[in-house]
């Protein structure tokens, strides 16, 4: 039972986990396929394309790859502080814009034309906080992961359709003006990208073929 809820708590620790991380690649993404007329902006530090500290993004993107990676691929015991971090942060971050902003606070996406009230938004992220806390006590108890399956020829073709995908996302973001129906099929390309990608570090079902010598 208790194996039973730990898989089912990775699972939904793992989706809350990539779709919050997804929000520091997706910025570079964009200004790394056309800075030019993208703003963005967060807790009042903002900027237009290359122009501010974009830097942050790549700060940001290194520490989610690396710790999803880890998820699948690094001892438990490195992986567990980075979670938490993870999501401590994500809390922090929002909260101080609940906190500065008040109901004016609002999470805006401008290619896919969204706009969410922040302290809505909060709600949510500490649930997926207290779920990967949950989570970590619940996988210490059980002993945490079993080794890590070797790198496969699966992860090899869905890491290369990762970066197709990633490729595709860079052209479409070129073509696009930042606010049209391109970039909305960008940005769409770029959260496949990111989902095969997070596949492509997880154990493979396929294992590389037997020869008999």
């Amino acid at each position: 039972m208790r194996v039973g809820l730990r898989d089912r708590l990775f699972g939904v620790v793992m989706f809350s986990t990539a779709v919050t991380a997804i929000f520091a690649w997706l910025p570079l993404a964009r200004i790394i396929g056309r800075p030019d007329g993208y703003e963005w902006g967060i807790l009042g530090i903002s900027g237009a394309g290359t122009d501010g500290p974009y830097w942050i993004f790549i700060c940001l993107t290194v520490y989610v790859v690396s710790m999803l990676f880890a998820a699948f691929r690094w001892p438990r015991a490195i992986f567990y502080p980075m979670l938490i971090l993870w999501h401590l942060l994500v809390v922090a971050v929002v909260g101080a814009g609940v906190a500065l902003g008040g109901d004016s606070a609002r999470l805006q996406g401008q290619g896919l034309h969204f706009s969410f009230a922040l302290w809505a938004v909060l709600v949510p992220l500490l649930v997926f906080l207290g779920l990967a806390i949950a989570w970590v006590i619940v996988d210490r108890r059980a002993g945490g992961a079993p080794p890590a399956a070797p790198w496969g020829r699966a992860n090899t073709v869905r890491l290369l359709i990762s970066l197709a995908l990633l490729a595709g996302a860079l052209l479409l973001f070129r073509a696009g003006t930042n606010y049209n129906w391109v970039t909305a099929v960008a940005i769409a390309t770029t959260v496949a990208h990111w989902i095969m990608l997070v596949e492509a570090f997880a154990a493979s079902s396929l294992q590389p073929e037997r020869r008999a010598f």
